[in-house]
């Protein structure tokens, strides 16, 4: 990761997450970096070498890293960061999340999950080191989703997840800890790679779910576009193959996020810019 003073773009810090090591790559399916505002800046990383406490080498782990300096100021790695690696389910292929301050137990904390399909809660500032038997977070969900190759979203105290194999989900979170089960889930399920969740609103109210639907990605077949309620994601509210000749945004391409802005979304795939809002 390379850091750059944001006025000259001086190359300011380089962090390597495995210098003794190989592999580690911070990939996220293409999300980024996460910041809070202090200054600190959080990523996962994939299958890589991890050499245990007091170490330099850090596979599959959640990092914190001050911002300017990019330098591991605390970190997170399952107890079977070694299965993972084995097993090729990194957990770099999800992107953090950071939730907004709670009022009950920690007040910072990030979620996410890797193909395993665990969901982790951690305390942004006790993340839990690395412990061989059992993980010392907040909060560890095993099995809840399919592989993640993603980011997830957050609205009204609910987090929204897309994995593969499954459809849209939502937990509540409620007292800094997520429901055990889904609140509310979609009905179409999504194949590789799943999808990233965005949130459009009015504010706290009106929340629309937004998910690109990119499994034909490899055969060229069309991104479909679903809009969900985001009080119950069991509702639809509407799907661009509904009507293909009008709304088909094109072919699709996977890790495509959709982006919403002045009440309108924006879709790209392979050979198009999509704009879809309200018709007249």
């Amino acid at each position: 990761m390379f850091a750059y003073d944001a006025q000259t773009l001086d190359q300011v810090a380089i962090f390597n997450d495995t210098p003794n090591g190989s592999l580690g790559g911070i990939w996220q399916s293409g999300g980024g970096p996460a910041a809070d505002a202090n200054g600190n800046v959080f990523v996962m990383t994939g299958n890589g070498t991890f050499d245990g406490l007091g170490s330099h080498d850090f596979g599959d782990s959640f990092l914190k890293l001050t911002s300017r300096a990019l330098t591991l100021s605390d970190f997170f790695t399952p107890f079977n960061q070694a299965t993972l690696e084995a097993n090729d389910t990194d957990l770099g292929s999800g992107s953090s999340l950071l939730l907004p301050d709670q009022s009950a137990g920690p007040p910072h904390l990030l979620v996410s999950a890797g193909k395993e399909g665990t969901i982790y809660l951690v305390d942004r500032d006790n993340m839990g080191g690395f412990n061989s038997t059992s993980d010392q977070i907040i909060q560890s969900l095993p099995g809840a989703l399919g592989s993640l190759f993603g980011t997830p979203a957050y609205f009204q105290n609910t987090v929204y997840f897309v994995g593969v194999g499954d459809p849209l989900k939502a937990f509540s979170l409620s007292n800094g800890q997520l429901g055990t089960s889904p609140a509310s889930q979609a009905t179409t399920f999504f194949g590789f790679p799943g999808a990233t969740p965005v949130i459009s609103a009015n504010g706290a109210s009106n929340g629309i779910v937004w998910v690109l639907q990119t499994d034909q990605a490899a055969s060229n077949g069309p991104a479909v576009l679903h809009a969900y309620l985001a009080a119950d994601v069991s509702t639809e509210l509407y799907r661009s193959n509904q009507n293909p000749s009008r709304d088909n945004p094109g072919p699709a391409v996977k890790f495509t996020v959709p982006t919403v802005v002045n009440g309108k979304v924006y879709v790209g795939t392979q050979t198009q810019l999509s704009v879809f809002g309200p018709l007249p």
